[in-house]
C-alpha cells in the first residue's frame, strides 16, 4: 500500500535529517522538535490505515500486518505521542539531544518492520535498528546512573542479538542460504534442531522483555536509569518485540509439545517473581520495573494459549486480543507513568507523597493509570486481563489460579501507591510540569476510552 510505505519513509526521513542539521549549528533549533513531531504522527497515521484496512502486506510478503499487529502499532504511535508531548524542549538540556528527537521515530520506523517482519532477514534487520537505538536512548540523558544502566543494557542486548542470530542461522542452514519465512521453522525439524531453535528464540525474547530467568538486567535498567528513556524503551520498543515473539510462537512452535509447556512455566515464574518484588519497593520507577516482568508472565501465559488453540478459534482470537488490548493498556501506563518519575521524583514516601493535595488532575490521571495496571474494570487493562485470563481457564486451571492469585497481589503495591499519592505531603516540593501533566491525562482518557471500546476489538480480531 503506497501511501503507508510513503508515510513510512517520513518517519524514516526524519530521523535522518535531525543529525546533519545539528552538525550544521541548528541543534538549538526549534524544528528540531517539529521534524520529530511530524515523523511520529506519521508512523501513527501508517498505523491507523493498517488497522482500518485489516492488515498490509509489503515487499512481496516480507512484511505482513495484521489486526492483531496494527493494534500493537497504534499503541506504539500513541505513546510515543505522549513522549513526545511531555518531554518537549527538555530534551534539548541533554549533552546529545538531538539523537533523542532521531531516534524516537527511528525507534518506531524499526517497530513497524520487527512486528510484522515475515522474513529472516527483516527480523534480524529491524531486531538490531531497533535494539541499537534503545541502547542510546538509555545513555542520552548523560547522569550517572543512566550510562551505568545503558553498558548493562547492551551487554544484555548482545546477547539477545547473538541468540537471535543463531535462530537464524537454523533457518538459513535449512533453505541453503537462501530467503526463509518466519513460519518455515516447523514441525519438520529434527528433535536436537527444534530444541536448540526453540531455546535460542524464547531466550533471545526472554533477555528483550525481562521473562525469567532472564530478567536480572531490568530492574537495574528501567528502575535506574532516566524515566524519560525508560518511558520510550519499555512502554514503545517493548511492543515490537512482544509482536514478533506472538507470530513465531504461532507460526512455527504450535501443538502439543515442550514449546507450550516451557512457556507456561516462564510465563507463572515471571508473573510471580515481578508481582511479589514490587512488594518491596517504595520507589515508584522500580515499582513499575517489577510490574513490567509481572505484565510480561501475562502475556506470555496468553502466548501459550495460542500455541496449544486452532487459529481462528473463538479462544484463539480472544487470546490474541488480550494480548493486543494489554500491551496497549501497558504502553500508554507505562510511557506516561515513567515519565513521571523523572519530572515529580521517584519516592513515594517522600517526593510524591501528597500529589492529590497539590496537583489534583494528576494525582487523578496517575490512579487511573494504576487502576488499569491492575485490571479494575472498565479500564483497558481490565479487558486485556479479562480476555487473557477466559482461555488460559479452558487449558489450564492451574495456570489460571496462579495468574488471578498473582493480579491480586499487584492489587497490594497498587493500592499503596495510591495511599502515599493521597496522604498529606510532610514537606512542599514542586509540582509536576504542563507538559508531563498533559500526557497523564491524555494517558488516563486514552486508557478510559479505550476501555469502553474494548469489547468492539475483540469482532476485529
Amino acid at each position: 500500500m503506497l501511501v503507508v510505505e510513503v508515510l513510512l519513509y517520513v518517519t524514516l526521513l526524519s530521523s535522518l535529517i535531525i543529525p546533519p542539521m545539528a552538525s550544521l549549528g541548528y541543534h538549538r533549533s526549534r524544528s528540531i522538535l517539529a521534524i520529530s513531531w511530524a515523523g511520529v504522527v506519521a508512523f501513527l497515521l501508517a498505523a491507523v490505515i493498517v488497522l482500518a484496512y485489516g492488515g498490509v502486506e509489503l515487499y512481496s510478503g516480507l512484511v505482513r500486518h495484521d489486526r492483531f499487529t496494527s493494534l500493537i502499532l497504534v499503541g506504539a504511535g500513541l505513546s510515543a505521542c505522549l513522549a513526545l508531548l511531555a518531554i518537549g524542549y527538555d530534551g534539548y538540556r541533554w549533552f546529545s539531544h538531538p539523537a533523542f528527537y532521531s531516534l524516537l521515530p527511528l525507534t518506531l520506523f524499526g517497530t513497524f518492520y520487527l512486528a510484522g517482519a515475515g522474513n529472516v532477514l527483516v527480523v534480524l534487520a529491524s531486531w538490531l535498528l531497533v535494539s541499537v537505538a534503545s541502547y542510546v536512548l538509555v545513555a542520552l540523558p548523560g547522569d550517572s546512573d543512566s550510562r551505568v544502566a545503558a553498558v548493562k543494557y547492551v551487554y544484555v542486548g548482545a546477547v539477545a542479538t547473538i541468540l537471535i542470530a543463531l535462530w537464524a542461522s537454523i533457518h538459513v542452514s535449512l533453505r541453503e542460504g537462501g530467503l526463509v519465512e518466519v513460519g518455515m521453522l516447523g514441525g519438520g525439524l529434527g528433535e536436537p534442531l527444534a530444541l536448540l531453535a526453540l531455546v535460542s528464540a524464547l531466550s533471545a525474547f526472554g533477555f528483550k522483555v525481562g521473562v525469567v530467568p532472564f530478567h536480572w538486567w531490568l530492574p537495574s535498567v528501567y528502575g535506574r536509569a532516566d524515566g524519560r528513556a525508560i518511558a520510550v524503551v519499555a512502554g514503545i520498543a517493548k511492543l515490537g518485540f512482544i509482536a514478533f515473539i506472538v507470530r513465531l510462537a504461532t507460526e512455527s512452535f504450535t501443538g502439543p509439545g515442550y514449546a507450550p509447556t516451557a512457556l507456561a512455566v516462564l510465563a507463572v515464574l515471571t508473573m510471580t517473581y515481578g508481582n511479589v518484588a514490587a512488594l518491596t519497593t517504595t520507589d515508584l520507577q522500580r515499582l513499575l520495573a517489577y510490574s513490567s516482568i509481572a505484565h510480561i508472565g501475562y502475556i506470555t501465559a496468553a502466548i501459550y494459549v495460542l500455541m496449544l488453540t486452532q487459529p481462528g478459534s473463538s479462544l484463539y482470537k480472544m487470546a490474541l486480543a488480550g494480548i493486543a488490548l494489554q500491551s496497549i493498556a501497558y504502553t500508554l501506563a507505562k510511557t506516561p507513568l515513567f515519565l513521571l518519575t523523572s519530572e515529580a521524583g521517584r519516592s513515594l514516601e517522600s517526593e510524591l507523597r501528597g500529589l492529590l493535595a497539590r496537583d489534583r488532575l494528576s494525582s487523578i490521571s496517575t490512579a487511573t493509570l494504576l487502576a488499569s495496571l491492575l485490571g479494575i474494570p472498565p479500564l483497558l487493562g481490565f479487558w486485556g486481563k479479562l480476555y487473557m485470563f477466559i482461555p488460559i481457564a479452558s487449558l489450564s486451571i492451574v495456570v489460571l489460579v496462579i495468574a488471578l492469585v498473582n493480579s491480586g497481589v499487584s492489587s497490594a503495591y497498587y493500592v499503596r501507591a495510591l495511599r502515599d499519592i493521597t496522604t498529606p505531603p510532610e514537606v512542599v516540593v514542586r509540582e509536576v510540569r504542563a507538559s508531563y501533566k498533559a500526557a497523564l491525562v491524555l494517558g488516563a482518557v486514552a486508557t478510559a476510552a479505550l476501555g469502553l471500546l474494548a469489547p468492539l476489538i475483540l469482532g476485529i480480531i
